[in-house]
């Protein structure tokens, strides 16, 4: 979407100070017209589910252009929500009048600027929200301290996971449905890491040595309610013969995220899977 700027705001119907974007949405979106029958469509027949999210476009001013349900009805083969998202880009380029829309571009991971750290893609494997399989991406400059924590050693190491806590936070499901502040509306962020991990010499090639990181670790949010989820962190870390510091790291986590269903009022325990990787100089 670059260069345009894409923020998000979470709410309700009922929140005071809605913004003005987000109440034009709405007041289209519920109004009584749009849940009469269409023609041809038997009397008392219901309209396609409506999701809870939905995308708005804004000119330069800030006024409101074009909007869209994001998860529409009628998906299927042949359509899916990037190609339906797609064809509403392209309606919406057309009344701000861009030019030189692409109907596909190559996907490039970000990166850091300078220095070293690691990139987490972290996806939600929800069966009943297939949108949450898109992986989220972060990148997470680290400190000398941090690569020294995972320091060359011929004898196994005990860490504690709090010291790797820079990347291991962010290790939380995406989605703009998950847990939030009731009041700032903010997504809760992961406040404590917790475990112990065994960091063990694992061979050796030509060019470098290996040091296999593994154990259970337990993630907890900022909410109030002792809220936590576990999973398992595998990764191999390489180290040139010369130095203790790693060139490399490679690993995932694989947990399960509860998740509370209002719906059938239950919690589903959700696989949640991390992919790791070190980025930046030397890698």
């Amino acid at each position: 979407m670059a260069p345009y700027i894409v923020t998000s705001w979470h709410g309700h119907r009922a929140d005071r100070n809605l913004p003005d974007v987000v109440e034009q949405v709405w007041n289209e979106k519920f109004k009584q017209e749009r849940n009469r029958p269409r023609p041809g469509q038997q009397q008392g027949r219901r309209q396609p589910r409506q999701s809870n999210v939905d995308l708005a476009i804004l000119d330069a001013q800030g006024d409101l252009v074009h909007w869209f349900d994001a998860f529409p009805p009628g998906r299927g083969p042949g359509r899916n929500i990037a190609q339906a998202t797609l064809e509403q880009l392209q309606t919406a380029g057309k009344e701000l009048k861009l030019s030189g829309l692409k109907q596909a571009q190559p996907v490039n991971l970000p990166t850091l600027q300078q220095g070293r750290g690691i990139r987490a893609m972290v996806t939600l494997h929800d069966d009943l929200m297939r949108a949450y399989s898109a992986p989220v991406v972060e990148n997470v400059p680290l400190q000398d301290k941090d690569w020294q924590t995972l320091a060359f050693s011929k004898q196994k190491k005990t860490l504690d996971a709090s010291e790797l806590y820079p990347w291991l936070s962010q290790v939380y499901p995406p989605g703009v449905m998950e847990r939030t502040d009731p009041v700032s509306k903010e997504a809760f962020r992961i406040e404590r890491v917790e475990g112990q991990l065994a960091l063990v010499p694992a061979g050796k090639n030509d060019k470098y040595r290996f040091m296999r990181l593994t154990g259970s670790i337990r993630l907890h949010d900022e909410g109030n309610d002792n809220f936590s989820f576990v999973g398992k962190l595998a990764v191999v870390l390489a180290y040139p013969e010369d130095s203790h510091t790693p060139v490399a790291l490679h690993g995932v986590f694989e947990g399960t995220y509860p998740r509370y269903d209002r719906m059938h009022s239950k919690t589903r325990n959700i696989p949640l899977t991390a992919v790791f990787e070190s980025i930046g100089d030397g890698s």
